[in-house]
């Protein structure tokens, strides 16, 4: 099973429309636990919905080749028997502000983050330092490090990743997708002043290491794809080792 993590302004978006465009209905979406937000009434989502989730193994082994969606890794860990996690992260300091600004921009949705963000009406500072959101992109991996995951991508070079995808697990996704971009940067970089520089490292010391060793894990595996398309035709997957689980 192959298990997508969405981290929140990432390019999961983007990812996901390629994956159902290629496996259809052996996809499934999981949306819904207000993972990333460590407030209580999301921690306690997350607790019951991966409750029930781990109860469905056989039917989910059956149905579906893909998981995509925000949940922590932990949800799904050991519970089949080869699971293989892949996440795209991004710059920590351009996923703060595009996350701020995605809140800004969707007051209407229903979810916790957004009623306590638009009621505290919250600065940028303010949203930085506030806790549940602290090291966002860090907390997608649960337990996990970003060393055990099967496949890393990059939002910053998101054809190139999933390139890796298509080596490392055999697909053949395409297309063009870029979606959920703020209308007004375009896609582009955010300008980051000196003051959000300070608050990013003081409050998502974490994220930005994860994204430090991300860009390496992810130059190591883009080098070894083309290293073994230089030498071979076979797909990359023979090479990989899968995650085998603890539990049968």
């Amino acid at each position: 099973m192959i298990l997508s993590i969405h981290v929140p302004k990432a390019a999961g978006n983007s990812f996901r429309l390629l994956l159902q465009a290629s496996i259809g209905p052996r996809m499934m979406k999981d949306y819904g636990d207000w993972a990333g937000c460590q407030i209580p009434a999301a921690v306690e989502r997350c607790r019951t919905r991966s409750l029930a989730m781990r109860s469905r193994r056989d039917e989910l082994l059956e149905k579906y080749d893909v998981i995509h969606g925000h949940f922590a890794a932990d949800k799904y860990l050991g519970l089949f028997p080869i699971e293989d996690f892949v996440a795209f992260f991004r710059d920590p300091y351009q996923q703060a502000l595009s996350h701020y600004y995605f809140l800004l921009r969707n007051p209407e949705r229903d979810h916790p983050e957004e009623r306590v963000f638009h009621e505290a009406k919250m600065s940028l500072h303010d949203y930085l330092a506030w806790d549940a959101f602290q090291n966002q992109q860090t907390q997608y991996l649960g337990s996990l490090s970003v060393d055990d995951l099967a496949m890393v991508g990059l939002s910053e070079q998101f054809y190139k990743s999933v390139e890796l995808f298509n080596s490392t697990f055999g697909y053949d996704l395409q297309g063009d997708s870029f979606l959920n971009v703020n209308p007004d940067t375009q896609g582009g970089v955010y300008k980051i002043s000196y003051d959000v520089r300070k608050a990013v490292e003081q409050y998502r010391a974490e994220d930005i290491e994860t994204y430090r060793r991300a860009k390496e894990i992810f130059q190591r595996q883009s080098s070894k794809v083309l290293q073994f398309r230089s030498s071979s035709t076979e797909s990359l997957v023979a090479l990989k080792v899968p995650r085998q689980s603890t539990i049968s």
